[in-house]
């Protein structure tokens, strides 16, 4: 039955589109998943690896983190923008990766990183309570030569 199905969807889609069409397709979506993965890689190693950790330290240990007041505010506010659009961007696509191939429950996380709105930390905080995305985002890190990210305490699910 199931091959019956495929060989019904595979004869409507080569009577429908052109062999060429269907390979640039394919080409694309390859090219377009490649591009993905090395851009969100690059994202976590490129992130601190504190970033997830919610206390204040002090002294030698404590996090730099730039400051937008210093600049002028039409900058602040295009850098806030930019920032706010690729998040919204990052957490359409992660959410159709729970359902489509790829990671989808890291995109969100990295989304969530850059959105600005209440309640961001518990829901990142309950993504990072997941062994699964905790391990896939320090492979990352490890793959590239980076110590891996410092989490809070998390109750393991």
């Amino acid at each position: 039955m199931f091959s019956e199905n495929f060989h019904k969807i595979a004869t409507y889609f080569t009577e429908t589109f052109s062999a060429n069409y269907i390979s640039l397709t394919i080409l694309v979506t390859t090219a377009v998943s490649i591009t993905y993965f090395l851009v969100i890689s690059y994202i976590i190693i490129k992130m601190d690896k504190r970033y997830f950790v919610r206390k204040k330290i002090s002294g030698d240990d404590a996090i730099d983190k730039p400051l937008l007041r210093s600049w002028n505010s039409s900058v602040a506010y295009m850098v806030k923008l930019a920032k706010i659009t690729i998040g919204i961007v990052l957490l359409i696509c992660g959410l159709a990766m729970l359902i489509l191939p790829g990671q989808g429950l890291i995109t969100i996380l990295i989304s969530l990183s850059l959105l600005p709105f209440p309640g961001k930390n518990k829901i990142e905080q309950n993504l990072l309570s997941r062994k699964s995305v905790r391990s896939s985002l320090n492979w990352v890190r490890i793959k590239a030569n980076k110590d891996p990210f410092i989490f809070d305490k998390i109750d393991n699910h």
